[in-house]
């Protein structure tokens, strides 16, 4: 009975620290992407941000731009304060995943808008 417990504790613990070395052994983002883009007309800016802050955006975003989409689903898009402008801001694991996905990013949200609103890029930052 004791080795058997023994056993169970043995094993536990190695699942554990595999747990462990594995979660610490993968990539965290350490890149950030930040978009500003404007709406026109302005008073759809609520539409246009509620789309970007859709699954369904984030899903077609996180394909088109080869993204993973645990990261995709991370995007965070918000108005700026004192602005016309709408910023959209996603962690990724590097530069080259980034410029990819700034790339694609007002062409696919303009595709889901449609005849709504327009949007047009103002300004990236990729760090």
């Amino acid at each position: 009975m004791a080795t058997k417990i023994v056993l169970v504790v043995v094993v536990a613990a190695a699942l554990i620290g595999v747990v462990w070395v594995v979660g610490k052994a993968r990539a965290h983002p350490s890149v950030t992407v930040t978009l500003r883009f404007t709406v026109s007309p302005k008073d759809q800016s609520g539409f246009v941000a509620a789309e970007a802050n859709s699954a369904k955006f984030k899903y077609l975003m996180g394909k088109q731009s080869g993204v993973k989409p645990v990261l995709a689903q991370k995007l965070a898009v918000k108005p700026v304060p004192n602005s016309p402008e709408i910023e959209a801001q996603l962690e990724v694991t590097s530069r080259e995943e980034g410029a990819r996905y700034a790339a694609v990013f007002v062409e696919t949200l303009q595709f889901l808008c449609g005849t709504q609103a327009q949007v047009v890029a103002a300004s990236q930052g990729i760090r």
